[in-house]
């Protein structure tokens, strides 16, 4: 095949070859997403684009002209939109184009490459990015085929391999104890007490459920304002938890205090408030920040970090038994969709070269016909057109017996 005028290409940082530090500052937020999406695909070369932004990867996904190193795409990005000079760290970028591309891609969606294997959040954050960048407008033919496949083999391997079975991650698995006991409550109010990571991962998965009201606590009030304006809540302060706790039905708490937040005392105090309304607590937090109680407190259930962990390794050996299961699918994807990608890279570089055969005939043409007889400048423009299309033929022929 001949050289591609164009490559799709994956550009990124993720948890395995980079800090956290170092990627903190690259990372791109929620509410900045569209306006990021916009500005990248905006840059020199850049065709088609959407970006993928968590806590564990920053990834530019787009197709753009070969003339244009994507490394150095990524690096134009930083210093326009960041103002960030980033080309010290330009090798660290991870580059994959075209095949490789799509397969990193692929894995992604499957949960094969998360820091914990099968790991259930990344497909959602990966329909976040690709909806945002539909919005926007910035994905194009290959982006929509690309992502669309990527959740056909996130589904298909949650649903045929033991990879979807249970939770595995300490956020996943306390959004899975939740949902076993929603049965108890008619839409629970839910109380988040810190805003670490852990926490936000678990407000974003509960709001997808038939639950009340969220509210969130923090130390620090800007903080708890900050994660709590992105449900449409407002934070509150420590000190408003024993006015707070009553009314929750349910508090999920990982702050990293060096000591408890809420003593047995203010549950028990809030316990008593509730009529008899059960109360589930759930502490993720090393140390604890929820004091263990003397002696059981009837209508209240504590589940702490242990329980949590013991439930995580369990689910973690299926998963990975079940990786080459979910290879196989992988690899069955790609295949299809690269046959559609090889044949629409043709179709696409044969209109380009059409449209541009097309302009030099148009123009050579202007130059004579307006010397020649007007009976004969129909017939020039057939026959000139009859070569383009001969000449395109033989291209296309040579095309198909060129060597990969």
């Amino acid at each position: 095949m001949a050289a591609a005028p164009w490559y799709l290409y994956v550009c990124g940082v993720n948890h395995k070859n980079t800090s956290l530090d170092l990627r903190q500052p690259l990372q791109i937020g929620r509410e900045e997403l569209a306006d990021c999406q916009v500005a990248f695909s905006e840059l020199p070369g850049v065709m088609e684009s959407a970006i993928v932004s968590t806590c564990n990867r920053i990834e530019f996904c787009f197709v753009a002209d070969r003339l244009n190193d994507p490394r150095d795409i990524v690096t134009d990005f930083y210093r326009r939109v960041r103002g960030l000079d980033v080309s010290a760290q330009r090798d660290r970028f991870y580059l994959m184009r075209d095949r490789e591309a799509a397969e990193h891609v692929f894995r992604v969606a499957a949960g094969v490459d998360s820091m914990v294997v099968g790991e259930t959040q990344i497909l959602g954050q990966l329909k976040d990015a690709y909806s945002s960048a539909c919005t926007v407008k910035t994905a194009g033919r290959i982006l929509h085929r690309l992502f669309h496949q990527a959740f056909r083999v996130g589904k298909q391997v949650r649903t045929d391999t033991e990879m979807g079975k249970g939770a595995c991650s300490v956020a996943s698995a306390a959004v899975e104890y939740v949902k076993s006991r929603l049965e108890q409550f008619d839409r629970p109010d839910i109380l988040f007490i810190g805003a670490s990571q852990m926490i936000a991962l678990s407000a974003s998965s509960l709001s997808r459920l038939d639950v009340g009201e969220f509210y969130f606590a923090n130390r620090t009030v800007d903080k708890a304002d900050g994660l709590a304006g992105r449900f449409g809540r407002r934070g509150h302060s420590l000190d408003d938890l024993p006015y707070l706790l009553p009314m929750a039905d349910i508090v999920i708490s990982c702050t990293g205090a060096p000591a408890a937040v809420l003593s047995a005392e203010t549950v028990a105090n809030a316990v008593a408030q509730r009529e008899a309304r059960p109360l589930l607590a759930i502490d993720l937090a090393v140390p604890r920040d929820i004091e263990p109680p003397e002696s059981p407190i009837e209508n209240l259930e504590t589940v702490d970090l242990d329980s949590i962990k013991a439930f995580v390794e369990t689910n973690r050996q299926y998963r990975e038994a079940a990786v080459p299961q979910a290879e196989m699918i992988i690899e069955q994807r790609l295949d299809e969709f690269f046959y559609w990608y090889t044949h629409a890279h043709q179709e696409l570089a044969n209109g380009m070269l059409d449209k541009s055969f097309e302009h030099i005939r148009r123009l050579e043409l202007e130059r004579v016909m307006k010397k020649l007889p007007i009976e004969l400048r129909d017939e020039l423009d057939h026959a000139s057109r009859h070569l383009v299309q001969k000449l395109l033929q033989v291209r296309k022929r040579v095309n198909e017996t060129e060597p990969e």
